[in-house]
């Protein structure tokens, strides 16, 4: 149940950061497109959690996604910034 469950959500969190990414980055707000890859990155840390064999303990399901909510968030202002000093 558990690693299907973290499968799924991992899944599900990919195609939210991808249409972020690549569909709703050029179309909506800053606040809504960080919002949505903190989400994916928070989803896919709570997915890996679950996929996990043994207990885990309370300070990986506090830490692991709020690590990757703002690692998500990070990696897609850097990709996907628009022009900056770093773009060619």
């Amino acid at each position: 149940m558990r690693i299907g469950t973290g499968i799924a959500i991992i899944a599900a969190a990919a195609l939210v950061l991808a249409v972020d990414a690549f569909v709703l980055r050029s179309r909506a707000g800053a606040l809504l497109t960080d919002s949505l890859a903190a989400l994916g990155g928070a989803a896919i840390g709570v997915g890996g959690l679950l996929l996990l064999h043994r207990d885990v303990p309370v300070a990986s399901w506090v830490v692991a996604p709020a690590v990757l909510a703002l690692a998500s968030l990070a990696h897609n202002r850097a990709l996907f910034g628009g022009s900056g000093p770093f773009r060619t």
